[in-house]
């Protein structure tokens, strides 16, 4: 008898991990507390509109091909590279960056900055020398225990150790002059849900993988295409989905896990289980273990908390692309602020994802999607939305009166959506929206570990475990917990 897999929470961490294993002949099932699969890559549909709930786009696009080589079947949806990868707006100026891969091109929309192209490739032949050199001893491979991180560490070559230590916005300032650059290059630190001042110069190695390695990729028809992919794949190797159901305890006996109960009393059980929940808040709220209770989980350094507004738009709007960023003027004054104000930020930032640029069918003809996401504190600093409405209207306001269109008095549908509903809908500790941050005391062995401290047939994938946040970080976080099981619990 093949041996049973039970995978708790079906974001793109389960349905990549139950792609790898049901492959190598595992059973595998599937609970899911929310009514579809995809976690936070997930689908909204109202109106005759369809949005993508959460991530817009993605990096590493090699990691998906990779998933789906390894299956020996082609990828099940269509990924377009994105050119221009973006556009940023900054408030009070005529001109909007448009931000390409070519630096040639991209020289040309930082003009003021002397010799761009010369410093860019210097910048990021920087960056790209700390990919390479942690992709392999860090990222893309397992940890058990501090000794072999701190080894693997040390193979590191050390003349990025000064990095580890300064701000990317620290970096940024030794490379460039122009405000503009700074701010726009600091942007992928708020990829990672926190802000270029907390990030460490480490992370320049994000701004390689946009501009150089391989860019940001969209997928046709919607981001949700992934899951709608993957799903008929899962069912046709007898993977089972059981939806609505959500785990609220445990059974145990000595170092085996037993099973988990769910709301309704049901034990389910299995031969080896994966958590696709956030590992850490799973530890503190289920497993009971002291190490994650609330007062030391708030202790932690957590990403931004999503603020999310999903507008159906009658009538084309001008002056916006499919990705898009509306900044202010106030760039340090506006991120020394975000993460610990307990009120709405008065002149919100905030990314902007038109959808039906590319993909016409996310809306009725002569319509448009708008996806809005404003980075706020989660509930430990703002635990009050009543005015949630007010900050939405604020944005929708700012939004129209900068690409010149009435988007207000045009809406046909609109949903908000704050901290709080996101903690309720995913289980996102405190609505932090990408899970545990990337700090250095919070990376590799010193991220909650994929595999249970405890439990010697309890994994873990997803954000906020090894190796990180991300689509296609969790996609390697799959194939690092499966290597794991193949080794610990072979199916024959």
């Amino acid at each position: 008898m093949p041996k049973k897999v039970l995978i708790i929470g079906s974001g793109l961490g389960s349905l990549a991990t139950a792609l790898r294993l049901s492959h190598e002949g595992y059973q595998v099932e599937i609970l899911e507390k929310h009514h579809r699969a995809g976690g936070r890559l997930n689908l909204l549909e109202k109106d005759g509109f369809t949005f993508d709930v959460g991530p817009s786009f993605f990096s590493m696009s090699y990691e998906f091909k990779e998933l789906f080589e390894s299956q020996g079947i082609p990828i099940p949806f269509t990924i377009r590279e994105l050119d221009p990868l973006y556009t940023v707006n900054m408030a009070g100026r005529d001109k909007v960056f448009h931000i390409y891969k070519d630096l040639s091109r991209l020289a040309q929309e930082f003009a003021d900055e002397k010799n761009f192209e010369e410093k860019a490739k210097r910048y990021l032949k920087s960056a790209a020398s700390i990919f390479h050199d942690t992709e392999y001893r860090i990222i893309k491979r397992n940890f058990n225990g501090m000794v072999p991180y701190l080894a693997s560490l040390a193979t590191v070559p050390m003349k990025h150790l000064p990095k580890m230590f300064r701000s990317m916005w620290t970096e940024l300032e030794r490379n460039f002059e122009t405000e503009d650059v700074k701010v726009i290059f600091s942007l992928v630190s708020f990829f990672l849900g926190a802000t270029p001042f907390d990030t460490p110069s480490v992370y320049s190695l994000l701004n390689y993988t946009e501009l150089q390695h391989d860019g940001y990729w969209n997928v046709e028809g919607g981001m949700y295409k992934i899951v709608e992919g993957i799903l008929p794949i899962l069912e046709s190797r007898g993977v089972k989905f059981h939806y609505h159901t959500e785990i609220t305890g445990y059974k145990a006996d000595g170092d085996q896990l037993k099973g988990f109960t769910d709301a309704n009393g049901k034990l389910w059980t299995a031969d080896v289980y994966v958590c696709n929940a956030d590992a850490a808040w799973f530890r503190g709220a289920i497993l009971n273990r002291s190490k994650y209770s609330e007062v030391k989980l708030d202790k932690m350094h957590w990403t931004l908390a999503p603020f999310t507004i999903y507008l159906g738009v009658k009538g084309q709007i001008p002056g916006i692309a499919h990705h898009n960023y509306f900044l202010g003027n106030n760039f340090k004054a506006y991120a020394d602020m975000i993460f610990k104000t307990s009120v709405a930020p008065e002149k919100p930032y905030y990314y902007v994802n038109v959808a039906s640029k590319s993909n016409p069918g996310c809306a009725p003809e002569g319509c448009e999607n708008l996806f809005i996401l404003c980075p706020v504190p989660d509930l430990r600093y703002k635990p009050d939305w009543s005015d949630a409405e007010k900050l939405a209207n604020d944005i929708i306001q700012d939004l129209g009166e900068r690409v010149g269109y009435d988007i207000a008095n045009n809406i046909i549908t609109r949903t908000v959506y704050t901290p709080i509903d996101w903690k309720g809908m995913f289980n996102l500790y405190k609505g932090s929206g990408l899970g545990l941050a990337h700090g250095m005391n919070q990376i590799g062995a010193l991220r909650p570990a994929n595999k249970d401290e405890k439990f010697n047939n309890l994994y873990y994938v997803g954000a906020s475990t090894h190796p990180g946040t991300g689509l296609p970080i969790v996609v390697i976080g799959s194939r690092l917990v499966t290597e794991r099981i193949r080794h610990e619990h072979a199916t024959v």
